[in-house]
This record gives structure tokens, sequence and C-alpha cells, in this order.
């Protein structure tokens, strides 16, 4: 199997956590951001994650390549319910997290990024939606100080559910990929619970957090 992705996509992200969590193997291929000719051929449209299977089929969706995978390989894992809170925490949550995260991105040295073309491809792409870098990244302060208010109750909500070690949810799947996507940023308070789910799902994923080359 082929998994095509970019580094910092968190849909991305999504769909690699479970072959971690699986323990199944694949061949992860990054592919320049400005490559539209691949995924183009592949579904019909510049999108990534994509996953080509054994049998040569390409899945276009993160979650359809997440539940493939899931329910194609040994018994599944994805067994524990949905948590409500915890989904419209996180519809709330990417209007503040995207907006620290993408201009990071495109400051950091992700191989999707690493030919200059690109990186304009990028750039063009996301200023156009979310304005200039420049603005967001003068806007730091104040959306730190708003997420770090955000993952105070997101502790709240991560209440230890008794589960079956190496049993997870879509929640599961959904939430980390954004977590990532802050590790990134400087100045984050991560509350205990917080950042107790967030490594040990990188661990158990085999997806690193950019704590590292947080900027």
């Amino acid at each position: 199997m082929k998994l095509y992705i970019y580094d910092h996509c968190p849909f991305c992200v999504r769909s690699r956590m479970i072959f971690g969590l699986k323990d199944v193997a694949c061949e992860i291929i990054t592919l320049p951001n400005d490559d539209e000719e691949t995924p183009v051929s592949l579904i019909g449209k510049k999108m990534l994650p994509i996953l080509v299977t054994e049998s040569h089929d390409a899945i276009g969706e993160s979650m359809d390549i997440v539940k493939y995978i899931d329910e194609t390989y040994g018994t599944p894992v994805l067994t524990v319910s949905d948590d409500s809170a915890i989904e419209a925490w996180m519809e709330d949550a990417t209007n503040v997290i995207f907006p620290l995260a993408i201009p990071r991105w495109a400051s950091s040295d992700f191989e999707e990024f690493r030919q200059d073309a690109a990186m304009q491809y990028f750039l063009q792409k996301k200023e156009a939606f979310f304005g200039p870098f420049s603005r967001l990244l003068d806007q730091t302060e104040t959306m730190v100080t708003e997420i770090n208010a955000k993952l105070e109750i997101l502790d709240s909500l991560l209440v230890r559910q008794e589960r079956v070690t190496g049993h997870f949810s879509l929640t599961d799947i959904r939430l980390f990929p954004l977590l990532r996507s802050l590790s990134i940023v400087k100045g984050i308070y991560w509350p205990p619970r917080v950042h107790e789910s967030m490594k040990e799902m990188a661990e158990r994923s085999r997806v690193n957090l950019n704590d590292n080359i947080a900027i």
C-alpha cells in the first residue's frame, strides 16, 4: 500500500494514525505541495491524503481511509463511541487552531515545502483564504490566550473513561491531529490530561509532534 500525504496536514495525520495504531505496514509518500498531477490522476482532484490499496484502488478521504484500514486488517480497534462534547469542542477550537498553525507551517522545514514553487503555492492558496500570514502572526498573543483557555475546557472533558486497552474512537482520530497542529506554536499551556493524552497518542500512532520546531 501507498499513502500520499503532506506532513503538516491534520487530515493526513488522521490517515497515518491508523497504520500506527494497528501496526499495519504502508509506504508513506510526501508530495510537494504544488503537485496537482499526482492526486488528480488518482482521485480526480487535488486533495490529500490518498491511499492506494493492495488491490490498487484509490481512497481519497481521511476518515474513509481510517475506516478501511480498521475494518480490513485484523481486529477493529475503533470500537469506542464518539464523544459529542469533544466533537463540539473541536468544531469551535479550529477557528483558533488553524490561524495559529498555518503561518508556522509555512516557516518550517516540512518536506512538502522544500521546493520554492511548492512553498509559493501554499502561500498563495492559504493567504487568499486566511489573509496575510504576517497579520496572523501579529495576533499570536491574543490567539494563544484564547486557545489556552479552550484547552482548559478540553482538559475537563478528558476525564478518563474505562476502555479496553488499545481501543479508540473516531473522536480520538479527529482530536490528535488538531493538538499536533498546535504543538508547533510556542506559548501553548498544555493542561495535564490534554498533555498526557497527546503524548500517549503520538507514541501509539507513531506520528511525531512538532514541539521540537515550535515557533
